[in-house]
């Protein structure tokens, strides 16, 4: 939470830096959820909850984007890519960039297909062995 393009721009003691507060607080409730999902299976029976935790691979996607091949990981392919979202990060607005595929993030919040596609991919191989 605390990398994403927003959070960057609005750290004004530390401009561009990863909001280390921000972090700590995702990796506190992942932490507490993955503590509820026992107790959810025992209250939900017939029902198999599962954790899978890609805050660590989303952090690498951002600090060593060039390991996945992305050339930016610092703004979001719209606009200036630190505040803009929603309508107005269009694909035929002049400031998107024309290649998202580049961008580990998509806007100030959202991540890109390709990220998406990658985080997925993590997290199907993870929670496979656990269905079966």
């Amino acid at each position: 939470m605390g990398c994403l393009p927003m959070e960057r721009a609005t750290n004004f003691m530390h401009p561009n830096i990863c909001v280390k507060e921000y972090n700590d607080l995702a990796l506190e409730f992942n932490g507490k959820l993955n503590q509820l999902v026992p107790k959810l299976n025992d209250e939900l029976p017939g029902m198999k909850v599962l954790f899978s935790n890609p805050q660590d691979l989303l952090l690498q996607l951002i600090t060593a984007s060039s390991l996945y091949g992305f050339e930016n990981a610092e703004v979001g392919c719209c606009g200036p890519g630190t505040f803009e979202m929603g309508i107005m990060c269009a694909r035929e607005h002049p400031l998107t960039c024309t290649d998202a595929a580049k961008y580990v993030i998509w806007d100030a919040f959202h991540l890109t297909d390709r990220t998406n596609q990658i985080i997925s991919a993590y997290l199907f191989k993870d929670l496979k062995s656990k269905f079966l």
